[in-house]
């Protein structure tokens, strides 16, 4: 079966894509599938969610566990076949494809079919719908850290703050 999942944008109300993929690929392939269709580098970290209606994160499906005891419920993507979660027209999922600022695509099952004859000669994952421009993507070097709030000095903190976590001069700490 082929899925179409429609991507939208809470910061770009002119982005929209609609990607089709077999229902027996996996989720990284869905994610490079969304990542070129972006033209984004698809090497930065990405998650998936699924979700409820509400727009509620349930089950999470990661590229790489990042950390095995909280994480030994969580899906793979190489290993998480689309199809896992038995999907249906109007099933969503959250996307996370800016993980450092957490910023989101949001995706919904808009159509689920049998392959085609008219299928043979098309090469899936297929962008169906490309429209307006993808948000930016962020890059750990591209974040200014005025808008993080870290000053020069000591990336915020001061004399007086170091004291009262128990430092009595950060002059005396060899670094």
């Amino acid at each position: 079966m082929i899925i179409k999942y429609r991507i939208i944008s809470g910061e770009n109300d002119d982005f929209v894509r609609d990607i089709e993929i077999f229902s027996d690929n996996t989720f990284h392939d869905l994610h490079l599938a969304i990542q070129s269709s972006c033209d984004y580098d698809p090497s930065l970290l990405a998650t998936f969610y699924l979700s409820n209606k509400a727009w509620d994160k349930l089950d999470e499906i990661v590229q790489e566990l990042i950390d095995a005891e909280t994480q030994e419920d969580v899906k793979l993507m190489k290993e998480t076949t689309l199809e896992y979660f038995e999907p249906i027209i109007g099933q969503r999922y959250i996307y996370i494809f800016d993980f450092f600022s957490v910023r989101t695509f949001f995706i919904e099952i808009v159509n689920i079919r049998e392959k085609t004859k008219d299928d043979e000669n098309l090469e899936f994952p297929i962008c169906t719908l490309h429209h307006g421009k993808a948000p930016r993507q962020v890059f750990i070097d591209d974040i200014n850290e005025d808008e993080l709030g870290i000053s020069d000095d000591m990336n915020g903190f001061d004399d007086d703050d170091l004291d009262d976590l128990g430092f009595e001069n950060i002059d005396d700490f060899d670094f």
